[in-house]
């Protein structure tokens, strides 16, 4: 076993302020939007969809309700295996959808994710990502 030291790149209390503003942010980018479907990928990126999900809800003056699902992918080689959602794919028929995902590498996830879920008719389309490490293979913005 090593003793090499982790090296935290995201505190706790920082990830929890940069939700909060991404959530704010989510928010005035759907102004007029009644509900909006989180869709967190498989993993860390649905952990941050209901992380999300409750910053919304704790927020007294939000006029914004929040429905959640996780897209199940996989996230080494998406093209393998069957991409799924946990609600049925037309529940985001004329809905608002954000992707998230907590750590973009090289957009692929995210792209096959986008692809997957544009098999609905999405009315508006985002994404929110926690830490965007810039490989480029795939550009999602």
């Amino acid at each position: 076993m090593s003793d090499e030291k982790k090296l935290n790149i995201l505190s706790e209390d920082k990830i929890e302020r940069i939700l909060k503003r991404m959530s704010i942010q989510i928010f005035e980018n759907n102004l007029g939007v009644s509900k909006i479907v989180l869709v967190g990928i498989n993993g860390q990126g649905y952990q941050m969809a209901i992380r999300l999900q409750k910053i919304f809800e704790s927020l007294d003056d939000m006029s914004l309700t929040c429905d959640l699902a996780e897209l199940i992918i996989n996230k080494k080689n998406p093209t393998e295996g069957e991409i799924s959602l946990s609600i049925d794919l037309n529940q985001l028929n004329d809905q608002t959808v954000v992707l998230i995902d907590d750590v973009m590498n090289t957009g692929r996830t995210q792209a096959y994710g986008i692809k997957f879920l544009l098999r609905a008719a999405i009315k508006k389309l985002e994404t929110a990502i926690l830490v965007d490490r810039r490989h480029k293979m795939f550009p999602v913005s």
